[in-house]
């Protein structure tokens, strides 16, 4: 069975359309109900494609109830050029994503950059016929606007940090990569006071990394507010908007997973014995120069 053209979904879902576009604000917006449900559409598109032949009506109206109808309208406004949209998108967003970014990146310069990055894109830039072309014109509802916006972030961190990746010297690269960093002091191999140190390290690093990319987003962000941004635990749990013991306990939980996961890496990936394990977390614990920061922006 083909995919629902944008004419067979609006006739088929029409109740569900009208309902859910008088809940949306999406007129305050300027946004026509043709507008919102071509929103609609796509987000249906992208979920079933040609897959609607099992499809029940009940299974479809779930989805659909499912979207953030609230923040669709706003981004389909935005996108489409309303003043009055990108005011409210401004006034309501733009401190949580500023908060977002310094506690991923750490660094407040490079935060405020990726963060007027983003808003530069959302903005969007206007075509030859007309049409203005933005990231927003992604976004489909499954999730909040707010989460939506962090993994944009994320994203724009990591694309960025590719590109000045590239732009390096091989030879640079390869020094810095064949070096160690021991009492804040540059060596190689060769004067390093145990020779194992460097593969040991290696391994915990990409395991480290594998455990930091399977935690959800909000484990993400709790360790960022916590342990990169140096929030206190009050402010962490108030920025993730639960209760002060909740952010304890979840915190101690995801650093459960994260040291599980990379002992459970290094033991059937690494072939370690509970010795070299046990050595790694040691050197871990010393003058290692991993960003943490970095890491968890890289993880999305």
């Amino acid at each position: 069975m083909p995919a629902l053209s944008l004419e067979q979904f609006s006739n088929t879902y029409c109740d569900t359309i009208d309902r859910l576009y008088s809940i949306s604000n999406a007129s305050a917006w300027q946004v026509s109900r043709s507008s919102f449900a071509t929103a609609l559409w796509k987000s249906f598109e992208r979920r079933f494609g040609a897959d609607t032949i099992t499809l029940t009506r009940a299974e479809a109206v779930r989805f659909l109830d499912s979207l953030r109808a609230a923040d669709l309208a706003l981004a389909v406004g935005c996108r489409d050029g309303d003043a009055g949209a990108w005011r409210h998108l401004v006034a309501t967003y733009r401190a949580p994503v500023d908060a977002f970014a310094r506690a991923v990146l750490g660094n407040s310069s490079r935060a405020s950059e990726i963060a007027d990055s983003l808003w530069a894109d959302l903005y969007g830039l206007r075509s030859s016929n007309g049409d203005r072309r933005s990231p927003l014109d992604q976004y489909g509802g499954r999730s909040s606007l707010m989460s939506w916006m962090r993994v944009v972030v994320t994203r724009l961190e990591a694309d960025q940090w590719r590109a000045t990746r590239r732009m390096e010297p091989l030879d640079d690269e390869r020094e810095r990569n064949s070096g160690l960093t021991v009492n804040g002091r540059e060596v190689n191999g060769s004067d390093s006071p145990d020779p194992d140190r460097a593969r040991l390290l290696t391994a915990l690093e990409q395991s480290l990394r594998a455990a930091l990319k399977d935690l959800s987003a909000d484990d993400r962000l709790r360790l960022s507010y916590y342990y990169v941004q140096d929030l206190t635990l009050a402010q962490t749990a108030a920025l993730i908007g639960e209760h002060e013991s909740s952010a304890s306990r979840n915190l101690a939980r995801a650093r459960t997973a994260i040291r599980q996961c990379v002992t459970r890496s290094l033991r059937r990936e690494y072939h370690f014995s509970d010795d070299q394990i046990d050595q790694c977390f040691e050197y871990a614990t010393g003058d290692w120069p991993f960003d943490l920061g970095r890491m968890l922006a890289l993880g999305k």
